[in-house]
């Protein structure tokens, strides 16, 4: 019988946790490479953690490589040592020495997407970007508005490079949003700037979509200095 070990469920950083019970579980050959994982809800009962959680960390993990669709079910199609670099990646890229080269990734990454969202944003992009600010408006205290904004603006670009590796980035980065959600007036700000990018998008003006992406990259910038230091 397959055996995992159960997450505590009391950190936000699930993905990491859920790689961490896989590749010990790999290591110690209770996992062998080529064979299926349980169903998800057998998955998440095991880890003890929600289907939802556990959706996103299998996500992340396909889109890494590290296992793949097979059927009504996935399996591990790489080996520990593979997945334990996949996890240095994600530990990497939360770490607070190193959020200045995060963040320039994010601006040399998600300048191009506004320029080619502008280009090529059909209108059924253009819908599920107004749909986001709109949760954004209602709700500005949950982060995954703000997520599904970014992840539709990539999209937008038809470029899967782009919108693949985004969507990645934005999953390894949701205990950081809800940590700029908890800062005085960044939910009001953050709203008010994707909204002047969308608004770039929708009026297909490239200059001005790239320069509000800046600027919005630079407000989450002057936060972070500001309150996480």
């Amino acid at each position: 019988m397959m055996q995992l070990q159960k997450i505590q469920n009391n950190t936000p950083k699930l993905p990491e946790l859920v790689m961490r019970s896989l590749i010990e579980a790999i290591e110690k050959g209770q996992i062998q490479v080529g064979a299926e994982l349980p169903s998800e809800r057998e998955l998440a009962e095991k880890l003890g953690v929600g289907r939802g959680s556990l959706r996103e960390c299998l996500a992340i993990l396909e889109f890494l490589g590290a296992i793949e669709s097979k059927g009504y079910r996935k399996a591990v199609v790489r080996d520990a040592n593979y997945i334990q670099k996949a996890l240095s990646f994600i530990q990497i890229s939360v770490k607070s020495d190193t959020q200045d080269d995060f963040n320039e990734f994010r601006k040399v990454n998600e300048i191009a997407i506004a320029a080619l969202a502008c280009e090529r944003a059909t209108e059924a992009d253009l819908a599920a970007m107004a749909e986001a600010l709109v949760r954004m408006e209602a709700h500005p205290e949950d982060p995954s508005a703000d997520v599904d904004f970014h992840d539709a603006l990539a999209v937008a670009s038809h470029n899967t490079m782009l919108a693949g590796t985004i969507h990645l980035v934005n999953s390894m980065i949701a205990d950081l949003r809800n940590r700029y959600m908890e800062m005085p007036d960044f939910a009001r700000v953050a709203l008010e700037s994707h909204h002047a990018i969308y608004r770039a998008v929708k009026e297909r003006n490239i200059p001005v979509a790239q320069a509000e992406m800046k600027h919005h990259l630079e407000i989450v910038d002057e936060f972070r200095a500001t309150y996480m230091h």
